[in-house]
């Protein structure tokens, strides 16, 4: 969950400003041919496709590609992108109704000038992430996702709640002002759930039409997507879901076997784990990337601590940790107007348990991580600092992610919360005593959210699905991809070996693990099993062996790793 697409404001628009010269390509007669809808479904009025001139709907991650402000872009755009939106139920347990029950979904394409050899749809994630920024990358060759499917229509619908679909109104910066991320106590945990509560009870207020807050959940995504797929005709769906999109595309292969194709799953949120159990994994995968991080310094000549051996970057951490413990560690580019995001002066322990999070989520930089200690053991912690403007708390992650999350009563108190960390220390998943989870936090902001949720059930199928996962995802730990493939028997598993969240969005040189999916996906073959620095394809019937260790995998651009502060090779 929480990916970071490859427009996420964390990642510079490396050499973006190229795509300009994209604007001589015109449009072609293809998009005449199918400007009206492809098939009508004549049990559901009202909802066939309109589509829309693309220069009005620019996804908001793609904004600065185009130097724009806003969702108008003037100029010529490629001929194969389309755009279209299409009213659907807002409650797909009532009949459609134009004025009653209706909200409009807006989706991007990518689509062949010949007939296409099948439907792909895209889920970017998140949940939240927005999927028509990522067809748009790969219409204007930002993005090397689709390499290789350009013979299909490649579809990305907007979750609701979201820009082109029925965009929630969410207030910022109102609820939370003093109350700290990350609960380190009964008091703040209780103020943190009243915070919460304030927040939900306003959007539900102010978002429309009145009850969509109830109705943005997987359930309905699925039902969306199918009234997509029916509108342009197509009996069959391939699809490709990352991070969150793992969890509702299970959730629509299982409900919809029967037009299931070619399924990949990339880093998964599995049905069914209990909360303890994802917790623990999270924490003990952030335990890893501190030794990852130590690895990289071991090469790294840029690394403060090259050339002190095995463990001086975990040494650095221990003692900036004990540090700020003892004293809070001042931050002073928070206090200044030299910082691109405002950060929080001084930095507690607890603040900083929450930055290394936030250094290794989706795509781990691991030097900015080492600068950071140095500079911190030096008395300047403005690199690890917390950052409010990146807080998900008042964000459509809570409603959507919440929508689909059950938690149980016992753990809706401080000491049942506060266990759930506790316990990954005493089964010897935090032995760097990071503590912080993001999904511990992502709980708790569950823990009041006032609907109905489903109960957390395995779903087990038959379907020869591909998972994929990477060895040191922090996002969704690797555990959770195998504890999903383990209930799938006819099912393949491919690791790849190295770090980040998700493979697909992964580029050259770490790309391999994504060019066997977009394989699977193009030919419909499943691969064969393999074994060697890349990559591991596990078949039906087969066991994963234990994740290595951190120091065994290679690190650098072939393992997937960025920097915000380095050229890595």
């Amino acid at each position: 969950m929480f990916t970071k697409s490859f427009f996420s404001t964390s990642k510079p628009f490396t050499g973006l400003s190229f795509l300009l010269l994209l604007q001589h390509l015109g449009v072609s007669s293809y998009a005449a041919s199918i400007a009206s809808p492809a098939c009508h479904d004549k049990g559901r009025t009202n909802q066939t496709i309109r589509w829309v001139d693309c220069h009005d709907r620019v996804p908001e991650p793609i904004e600065p590609a185009l130097n724009i402000t806003g969702s108008t872009f003037v100029g010529d755009l490629p001929p194969n992108l389309f755009c279209g939106e299409m009213d659907v139920p807002m409650d797909y347990s009532k009949p459609f109704d134009a004025k009653h029950n209706n909200i409009t979904i807006g989706f991007a394409m990518n689509r062949p000038s010949k007939r296409a050899s099948g439907l792909v749809i895209y889920h970017a994630g998140g949940p939240g992430e927005n999927a028509a920024a990522e067809i748009w990358a790969s219409a204007l060759n930002l993005s090397a996702s689709f390499a290789g499917l350009e013979d299909f229509d490649v579809l990305g619908v907007n979750t609701r709640g979201i820009q082109f679909s029925n965009p929630l109104n969410l207030s910022s910066g109102v609820f939370f002002d003093g109350i700290p991320a990350f609960p380190s106590n009964e008091e703040e945990f209780k103020q943190y759930q009243a915070a919460m509560t304030k927040f939900y009870a306003a959007a539900i207020r102010d978002s429309t039409p009145p009850g969509i807050m109830e109705h943005v959940s997987t359930t309905e995504m699925v039902e969306d997507w199918e009234s997509v797929r029916r509108a342009l005709g197509y009996k069959k769906v391939n699809y490709a879901g990352v991070s969150y999109g793992t969890f509702v595309g299970l959730a629509y292969a299982t409900s919809r076997p029967e037009v299931v194709d070619r399924f990949v799953l990339d880093a998964a949120i599995p049905h069914g784990m209990s909360f303890q159990e994802m917790i623990k994994f999270q924490v003990g995968a952030v335990n890893r990337l501190v030794q990852r991080a130590d690895a990289f310094c071991l090469n790294d000549t840029a690394c403060p601590f090259y050339g002190q051996g095995n463990g001086s970057v975990i040494k650095a951490w221990e003692a900036v940790l004990a540090q700020a413990e003892q004293s809070p560690i001042p931050a002073p580019s928070c206090l200044s107007n030299s910082t691109e995001i405002p950060c929080v002066s001084p930095v507690t322990s607890t603040s900083l348990r929450q930055g290394v999070d936030f250094i290794f989520r989706s795509n781990s930089d691991f030097p900015l991580f080492n600068l950071a200690m140095n500079q911190s053991l030096n008395g300047d912690a403005s690199l690890i600092a917390y950052k409010p403007a990146i807080d998900i708390r008042e964000s459509v992650v809570s409603p959507l992610l919440c929508s689909d999350t059950k938690i149980e009563e016992s753990i809706k108190t401080w000491e049942g919360f506060n266990n759930l960390t506790l316990n990954a220390k005493r089964e010897g998943f935090d032995p760097f005593n990071i503590v912080y989870s993001q999904i511990w936090q992502l709980g708790l902001q569950c823990s009041v959210w006032p609907f109905k949720t489903p109960d957390r059930t395995t779903l087990p199928t038959d379907l020869p699905i591909m998972w994929m996962t990477s060895d040191f995802d922090l996002n969704l730990p690797t555990e959770l991809t195998t504890f999903a493939w383990q209930q799938a028997p006819n099912s393949t598993l491919v690791i790849r070996h190295g770090d980040d969240h998700t493979s697909i969005l992964i580029p050259a040189p770490a790309d391999a693990a994504g060019n066997v999916a977009r394989e699977f996906i193009r030919t419909g073959v499943m691969p064969g099993s393999r074994d060697d620095a890349q990559v591991t394809i596990i078949g039906p019937g087969g066991e994963r062996p234990p994740v290595p260790g951190a120091y065994e995998v290679p690190t650098g651009a072939i393992a997937g790793d960025f920097s915000s502060v380095e050229v890595i090779v």
